[in-house]
Formats: C-alpha cells, structure tokens, sequence
C-alpha cells in the first residue's frame, strides 16, 4: 500500500475499523440521522438459508491471534468475538464499561477499577496487569492497529490487583472513548490465541479449530450458536467466496471502495457510523480560498443530502462538521445541513466576488484590482469512482451560483505529490479520525495530516481547551470549538461514510452490531 495512504491510516486510524471493499448487489434503505444502524436490507437472490445453528467466521491460520498485534483483516475481524477492553463503544461512539467497573480522572490522570470475578478462557483471573501489558505491548510495536491512539500515553501502571492508573501527556476528557483496546493475558502473545475474556473461546483438536461459548464469561454463557466454525482463509478476497458458499456467515465490508467487490445470494445489510471522514482541503496559499467567508459559501453551495443519497450510495451520513454524529443544533450552536445558495451567494458578495459582466461566471478582485473568474480546480483520486462522482456532483452545485469548477483526476501517487506541492486549489480528502474526534492533527498547526496550511492560533486555543474541559465546561467547550469551525471552516467536511456489516439471511434476530463490534450486545441474540 501507497506510503501517503498508510501515514493517514496510522495517524488517524481508529485500529479496529476495516476497509475491505466489499459490497452487496443492492444497497440498504437509509435511516435518520440519529439512528447508528439500519434495518437490515437482503442482498441477492433468495437462495436456501444455511441451518439457523450454523455459523462460520473466517480465520488466517497464518498469523497468531492477538487483540492488538494480529494486523490481518481477517483475524482483525475475528477478534471481536474473542477479546474485550475497559469499554465498547455503542453506536454513537458513547463508551459502555465492559472490564470497568468505575473510573475517575482528570484529564491527565486516571483510574481505572476491574469488575470483579472477571476469568479467562484458562481460568486464571483477569488482573490490572493484564491491563497494563497489553497496553504496553500495543504501544511499543508500531504495526499495532492501537499504537497510534496511546501515543498521548505517558504511562500505564497497576497499583494492585484490580486498579489501573493512566497517565497522559496532555488532557483529553474524552479518552474513555479509546480505551476499548482489547486485553489478553500477560505471557500468552506467543500462544496460537492469546488467552482472551470474551464470550466465545478458541478449541482444536489438532487439525480443525472452533470457537464455542466460554462457560465462564462475565455476563453467563452464551446458548445463541454453541458452536462458531473458523473457516480458514488465506486471502481476504477470498472471504467473498466463502461468504457465497456459506461457509462464512458474517463480515465487515466497507461500501465506497476504489475497488469494491460483490457478495452474491441471500444477505442481509447492517450499518453502522464510521469516522472515515470525507471532506474538501483547501489550499491556503491561493487566493481567495484563503479567506474564511468564501471557505464558508463553498460548502453552505453543496447539497450534502444528495452527496449522500446518490453518490455515495446511502453509505454516508452529511456533515458539516468534523465530528459524527453530529451535535444538535440550538440557540448557542446555530448551523444546518441543508443547501443555501442565497447565503452562499451573500457570503461572496462580502468579500467583492460578484458577476460583473453577465456572463453568469463569479469574479474576485486581485491584487492589482482587476477581477479573475472564480475557477477552482478540484483534485481527486482517479482510483476511486466514488469520489469522482461525489466531485461532479459538487461541481455541479458550484456552478449553480457562478463558480465555474473543474475537477482533474489524477493516479494516487500524483494526487499525494500534488497536495505535498500545494499544487492545487480543492482537494477531495478522507481521513480516518480516532473515535474521540481528535481533529489537532487534521487542522492544528504542525498536524501531521493538515496538508492545506491552516493555520490559526484561535483554532489550536480552542482545540486544547475542548480535550481539556471536564463536566458542564464541556460542552461549553465544544460549543465554542464547534461555532468556531462553522466561521473559519479550516477544512469543509462533506460526510462521514457508513460502515457495513454483511451476514447471511435469517441468521440473527436481535442483532444490532456497533461501529467496532460485530458481536455488541450478543447476549441479547436470537437465532434467526
């Protein structure tokens, strides 16, 4: 994979979030903004559901399972029956204790208190230093689909059995929502598993392995399918075919792909938020672009529900803010997500951008005051169809009200040189952002991912002010932070992308998976 593509992913990437590329033949109906999971939609033709007590999940033989070194999609996938952290994250990224029984903190510094009578698969009882070792080991190995989110991490330690003690370079009030990295036992990252806490539990008898409900789990073992089949996989295309097969009954999929597959016969869809954010970079260095009301008038122009609905397929949730979902909107948080070209229109006439000529084509005044069409050209990724779609479409609405856009597709490799260079005016972006929405390295000055040149001491002020407020000052915070970003729109946020979850027809009543657990709430499952 390209460099530029895996410096976004590891600064950015979540750890537990799967980009695969796989699609159903027909898309699910799209939901309300406030609703993390669609009904299901049936995919294909209604072939012979498997037995209702079958179930498979695919497993690469070749690599040990590991909740935080295993880097294969598809032992990636697997790990989500196996393994638990501190918290789950539900379907609106809110963290749910899982191995936490309480907590306190600061900000800087926290405590964690286990539930009691927590035991692993070996019967040896989970204790805070388990905790602190799988941590550590995340942290000090850099392929860690974790090492990039415990960065901030100063130090982890355990003062006994049951407290675990973090402390953090710099605050962040909302660090609960990270901390749903997985825990294994100290001294079993060389085992064939890891030995784990979840609800299933890895058997073998030499040849064959399996996964059957741990007799011990925290909450009582589980009757829903006494018996998982791991279904060995080489490849992760290969997953596909197994799925057709029915081998495999369940995997995560990723919708707006550059190179999507197609899961044929009868299965149902389920979506869940991302923070795979797509957005339009704005190059600093050009005018007018450089000024915030123009900033503002492009994206106040994009009709962000039809982005959504048809370009990108119901796959996607608007945004008008780098954060999913979104806030409400209130008297002390005024925005809308809907298409305002009169305002658009209103924004550019303040800054001198008008048609003076007639000729239906905005200008801007220049330095030496002539006037210059507004002629923007956008960037893209010529790999993904998507996106080029999602760019006509945007090109479109520019020209609604006089801004003659145009779009050069460019391969990935020129697209990452182009934006190093500052050789363009809009770029078409996506970025993977942690689940507590740290957008420091997207628009601080000095981020590692805030390509464009923003800079703004207002913007980092209030940046580390929200990761640092606590209590009623929080959302005092993020107001400020939120109202901000609506004026200076350091980037201008297009849509947050839904993930996918595919599994076969009929298989599951009650399921409702969250944005990083396929199994969430599976003490609740039915056999369909």
């Amino acid at each position: 994979m390209k460099q530029f593509y895996k410096r976004v992913v590891a600064v950015c990437a979540a750890g537990t979030l799967f980009l695969s590329g796989c699609t159903p033949l027909t898309q699910g109906q799209t939901t309300g903004d406030e609703q993390a999971v669609q009904q299901p939609a049936q995919t294909g033709a209604q072939d012979a559901p498997q037995s209702k007590a079958t179930f498979g999940l695919a497993y690469y033989a070749n690599e040990k399972v590991n909740p935080v070194l295993s880097v294969s999609r598809i032992n990636r996938i697997l790990c989500e029956a196996l393994y638990e952290g501190l918290f789950v994250l539900d379907g609106s990224f809110t963290p749910q204790p899982m191995l936490c029984e309480s907590y306190s903190g600061d900000g800087v510094n926290w405590m964690f208190t286990l539930k009691q009578g927590v035991k692993f698969w070996s019967g040896n009882a989970l204790r805070a230093s388990d905790v602190v070792y799988s941590y550590q080991t995340a942290m000090k190995n850099s392929a860690s689909p974790y090492y990039n989110r415990l960065q901030q991490v100063q130090s982890v330690s355990a003062s006994d059995d049951r407290t675990v003690h973090i402390k953090l370079k710099s605050p962040n009030t909302s660090l609960l929502r990270l901390l749903d990295v997985p825990v294994f036992r100290q001294g079993t990252e060389g085992d064939v598993f890891a030995d784990g806490t979840g609800p299933y539990q890895p058997q073998s008898d030499g040849s064959i392995r399996w996964l059957v409900p741990f007799a011990s789990w925290r909450e009582g073992a589980l009757t829903v399918f006494p018996k998982i089949d791991l279904i060995s996989t080489t490849r992760a295309d290969a997953v596909v075919t197994s799925f057709e097969t029915g081998d495999i009954s369940m995997t995560r999929a990723d919708r707006i792909s550059a190179t999507p597959a197609t899961f044929k016969g009868a299965a149902e869809v389920y979506q869940t938020r991302t923070t795979d954010l797509h957005y339009l970079g704005v190059n600093y260095g050009r005018a007018p672009y450089h000024i915030g009301a123009v900033r503002q008038a492009i994206s106040y122009a994009l009709d962000r529900d039809r982005l959504c609905s048809t370009q990108l397929q119901s796959f996607a949730d608007p945004a008008v803010l780098p954060v999913n979902p979104q806030p409400a909107a209130n008297d002390k948080l005024s925005y809308s997500l809907t298409q305002n070209d009169d305002k658009a229109l209103a924004l550019l006439a303040a800054t001198g951008i008008k048609d003076t000529n007639g000729d239906g084509v905005l200008e801007a005044p220049t330095e030496n005051a002539t006037r210059s069409p507004l002629q923007p050209v956008i960037l893209v990724n010529a790999e993904n169809t998507f996106k080029i779609a999602v760019v006509q479409q945007i090109i479109s609405d520019l020209q609604q009200i006089g801004i003659r856009a145009t779009m050069e597709s460019v391969p990935f490799d020129e697209y990452q040189n182009r934006i190093r260079k500052g050789e363009y005016d809009l770029y078409y972006g996506e970025t993977i952002l942690t689940a507590d929405f740290d957008l420091r390295p997207l628009i601080a000055q000095g981020g590692a991912l805030n390509l464009s040149g923003y800079a703004s001491a207002v913007t980092d002020s209030l940046l580390t002010q929200e990761r640092a407020a606590t209590g009623d000052s929080l959302q005092a915070a993020q107001t400020a932070l939120y109202s901000h970003l609506l004026i200076a729109m350091p980037i201008i946020p297009i849509a947050f992308t839904r993930g996918q979850v595919i599994t076969r027809s009929a298989l599951i009543k009650g399921y409702a998976p969250a944005p990083f657990d396929m199994f969430y709430g599976i003490k609740d499952w039915k056999v369909g």
